[in-house]
């Protein structure tokens, strides 16, 4: 895995000879190869965020018994050809991609004996390895990628260290708008105290994680954030535009019955009296001791 990652970055420099070029080629050849699932996975969020209504009826109506509404909400789900899990898909696929990339660059930019780069993974007659043997910097960009936002503020300070926040700062601002994206397809939706919740806390979940580690890789974190933006914008557009499809709500015949409210529980059954049976009781033992 490790060696084929190194090779495409490999494949790629040759075809723009930048270290940041071929970072970000690679990463359009990812997104590229995920796009199918992707654009599947935000039509099953559209339609998620669709079917909140009826999901909402779902929850009250069978309040009380969690077996009977998880049966009928899966049956709610496959009547509907709905997978709630796929919209998490894509970013779980990328994550090994992430992990691999980061072992990778950090491979590129191992230190040999004598202080510079000795390359790890790449064929020695490549053109990447050719300009990383033997070097001390990774630049590009005007920035050198090998080094985190961390490191380079507490080696160089804070103006040298200024391009890497501005790239953690779009990698941040990026994942907001993708949040917003999503909470704009229906404000109903947003008015969810949960899709608040992660509408405020999944942007700023990557700024400690892109502060140590090396800009190579956030330069990958910015361009997919990119990329998933503008995949977004075009299903939604596709989705909620003039012409866009308006799929029929699929309500399938209930499975089981749903539970009785308590208040229109009489005596019998269960043995127990609800209060508002008990308080019918006590109005006409009052009407009978006034007759009396």
């Amino acid at each position: 895995m490790f060696d084929a990652l190194a090779k495409a970055l490999a494949f790629f420099y040759d075809v723009w000879p930048s270290y940041g070029g071929a970072i970000l080629l690679f990463t359009l050849a990812i997104m590229l190869v995920l796009t199918p699932l992707s654009i599947k996975s935000t039509r099953s969020m559209i339609k998620m965020q669709r079917v909140q209504p009826e999901l909402k009826r779902l929850q009250a109506q069978y309040k009380g018994d969690r077996e009977a509404l998880n049966r009928e909400m899966m049956a709610f789900y496959q009547a509907n050809n709905i997978n709630p899990f796929s919209s998490c898909l894509p970013m779980l696929l990328q994550m090994p991609v992430f992990i691999v990339l980061y072992r990778v660059l950090h491979g590129l930019t191992k230190v040999g004996p004598d202080g510079t780069f000795n390359p790890s993974y790449l064929d020695h007659n490549s053109g990447l390895y050719k300009a990383l043997d033997h070097s001390t910097k990774m630049m590009s960009f005007g920035i050198d990628l090998s080094r985190s936002a961390l490191s380079e503020l507490q080696d160089a300070g804070v103006v040298k260290a200024l391009p890497y926040f501005v790239m953690i700062a779009l990698v941040a601002g990026t994942a907001w708008y993708q949040q917003r994206q999503i909470a704009g397809r229906n404000p109903n939706a947003a008015a969810n105290p949960q899709q608040q919740m992660v509408g405020k806390i999944v942007p700023f979940i990557f700024v400690p994680i892109t502060l140590s580690i090396p800009a190579g890789v956030v330069i990958y974190f910015v361009v997919s954030n990119l990329v998933r933006v503008a995949q977004q914008a075009l299903v939604t557009k596709l989705e909620f535009g003039e012409g866009g499809s308006q799929a029929t709500i699929v309500k399938p015949e209930p499975i089981a019955p749903p539970p009785k409210a308590a208040g229109a529980v009489k005596g019998g059954g269960s043995g127990r009296t609800t209060p508002s049976a008990a308080a019918a009781a006590r109005n006409r033992n009052n009407k009978k001791r006034k007759r009396k």
